[in-house]
């Protein structure tokens, strides 16, 4: 549950989780006792930071992109806040990774290494993240190819 929750909103319960356990007069230490009864609600309030903490760094582990968020759109990752997300025009030059003024046979040639490389039966052992990804990559591969070869 915790996983697909968006940082915003994991932020948001958790400062109400701490407010609560300031302000219910039933701690671990009883609030009676002074700056001593404080304790245990200060704990308390550093356990969430480190679990809000914890849970943002896996986020942006799992998404290398920076979105900081599961099911991120990444067509916007590179916006602003008030900004437009402009499309990155294709070029099938740096997607096969060769000079504009390659030869036909060039372009063939880097056309089957990429594809070596991006397969997806290359990566079919290497867990369902990598084979979206060398999917999504030999498909712009094949694409790059189709729009150099005619």
């Amino acid at each position: 549950m915790l996983e697909e929750m968006k940082p915003k909103t994991l932020v948001n319960w958790l400062i109400l989780a701490a407010v609560v356990y300031l302000l219910f007069p039933f701690d671990l230490v009883p609030d009676l006792l002074g700056p001593v009864g404080r304790i245990d609600d200060l704990a308390v309030i550093a356990f969430l930071v480190w679990f809000y903490k914890r849970h943002v760094s896996q986020l942006r582990h799992a998404n290398p992109d920076g979105s900081g968020e599961a099911g991120a759109d990444t067509g916007t990752q590179g916006a602003r806040a008030g900004e437009k997300a402009r499309p990155k025009a294709f070029d099938p030059h740096a997607v096969l990774g060769i000079p504009r003024s390659a030869s036909a046979a060039e372009v063939q040639t880097a056309y089957r290494t990429r594809m070596q490389e991006y397969h997806p039966d290359k990566v079919a052992h290497l867990g369902v993240a990598l084979q979206t990804l060398a999917h999504e990559k030999s498909q712009e591969i094949q694409r790059a190819y189709r729009q150099l070869r005619s």
